[in-house]
């Protein structure tokens, strides 16, 4: 598959991105491909010295996106070398918590669960990216966006 050209490569992205993005993709390949030999998503995560809280956080994170999505997610597999759209979320959810960013990263959420879901997802995805930050890592804030109905000239 040729990436697009608006679409990103894992060869685009910094060690921040790539470990989330690696992290996400690790976590996913055992329901998308039960039986066949995946990363542990936990062993990456102890690679960069994350703390337990912080791995706890992500997998409750990602348990509640698994049950309660409204729309097929889409993570690609570990071997491909193009970032997918719900991938680019995710690194769009955790670069704005880092930044403090909580109104951000609930619109993530909410577009990948209902309200009341990610109100309670979006501790977790907290959590988790608190501790991506204490162990080194910080994601480039998301890109600002015009609010809905404002016009710049």
């Amino acid at each position: 598959m040729t990436p697009q050209p608006t679409e990103p490569t894992l060869e685009t992205l910094g060690p921040d991105a790539l470990f989330t993005v690696g992290v996400l993709r690790a976590w996913v390949a055992p329901l998308m491909q039960p039986g066949k030999a995946n990363p542990d998503w936990r062993d990456i995560c102890r690679m960069i010295h994350l703390c337990s809280e912080g791995i706890r956080a992500f997998d409750r994170m990602m348990a509640l996106l698994t049950n309660h999505a409204r729309r097929p997610i889409e993570v690609r597999c570990c071997d491909c070398p193009q970032v997918g759209i719900d991938e680019r979320h995710m690194l769009r959810l955790i670069g704005a918590l880092q930044i403090g960013d909580r109104v951000e990263a609930l619109e993530v959420l909410v577009g990948w669960m209902p309200t009341q879901i990610a109100q309670i997802a979006l501790l977790y995805a907290a959590g988790f990216a608190d501790s991506v930050a204490e162990a080194g890592l910080r994601l480039p804030p998301p890109i600002m966006r015009p609010a809905i109905g404002v016009t710049l000239h």
